[in-house]
């Protein structure tokens, strides 16, 4: 693919027909209780010998299911019903720490982009329609979805606009637009550790009175999927000296919202998968919130 073509932004799983969707879970922790030392080894040993395309699959889609709805666990096994012992690897995926998953995620991930043309595409269906079981989208299913197809190789990279100053990178104020736009999907999720959490809003306004300077700060409105899309894709080109400045932004700002204390796992996700979508380095901060995979997990 050209990757200085900029292909049409990337669909977004919409939620398959249900009778209703399942009761909000925007109250409560989106984690569950971290798993045991013990159980956490065994599943890293086991999934560190995952090639296959089958148990790739499984595992990959168990990462990404929604902790506690039963539709998107049956939709799982529907998923999974051909591949043997898939119930062992969803078990083994749902021990992994939260520091874990998301470096395991995008490990599998990246073996996952290795398989031939029709277990790739046949992993993004199934990905649709387990994230369309509940009959509602998380905000973190949209940032999945987006990491899953980069990583697949899907999608290829926008280029980036050439730097006129490099020393003082110029903003345009469509530039801040859209970084406003983004800024407010991520506020659904960063940086409280539950969807929703009220203090996105202030995280929001923080971060954004940065950009005062540049542009008039539209107010705080989460944008439907297609514009988070199109603000993404937008943020994408910007130069390689601008992409890292949001970041450090949204990171330094989520964690002195925290007063302290550690990053929630739904905010470190947001920010770390948001961070490959951009090809910006994670900040050190954000970094040190996930472990470091031993290297021969990645043969």
């Amino acid at each position: 693919m050209d990757e200085s073509a900029a292909p049409a932004p990337a669909p977004v799983p919409a939620p398959a027909p249900a009778p209703a969707s399942e009761p909000s879970t925007a109250t409560a922790p989106v984690a569950a209780a971290e798993p045991s030392p013990e159980r956490e080894r065994d599943a890293a040993d086991r999934l560190s010998r995952i090639h296959g395309a089958g148990e790739l699959h499984a595992v990959l889609l168990a990462l990404l299911t929604a902790p506690g709805s039963k539709r998107a666990l049956r939709a799982w096994q529907n998923e999974t019903a051909a591949t043997p012992r898939a119930e062992s690897l969803r078990r083994h995926a749902t021990s992994l720490s939260g520091a874990a998953r998301l470096p395991w995620f995008e490990l599998l991930l990246a073996r996952m982009a290795a398989q031939p043309l029709a277990a790739r595409q046949g992993l993004l269906l199934a990905t649709r329609r387990v994230m369309g079981a509940r009959g509602v989208a998380r905000p973190i299913d949209r940032l999945h979805w987006l990491t899953m197809r980069r990583g697949l190789r899907e999608v290829g990279r926008l280029a980036a606009r050439p730097e006129s100053h490099p020393e003082a990178p110029e903003w345009l104020e469509s530039d801040v637009l859209c970084v406003a736009a983004y800024t407010a999907f991520l506020s659904r999720m960063v940086p409280g550790q539950m969807v929703d959490s009220p203090d996105g809003r202030a995280w929001y306004d923080i971060v954004m009175a940065t950009w005062l300077p540049f542009a008039e700060i539209p107010e705080w409105r989460p944008p439907k999927a297609e514009a988070m899309v199109e603000a993404l894709a937008r943020m994408q080109t910007l130069s390689w000296m601008q992409r890292p400045v949001i970041v450090r932004n949204w990171v330094t700002t989520a964690i002195s919202r925290s007063r302290g204390q550690r990053l929630g796992d739904l905010s470190a996700d947001a920010l770390r998968m948001t961070c490959g979508l951009l090809d910006s380095p994670s900040p050190p901060e954000l970094a040190r919130h996930y472990v470091t995979l031993p290297a021969d997990a990645a043969r």
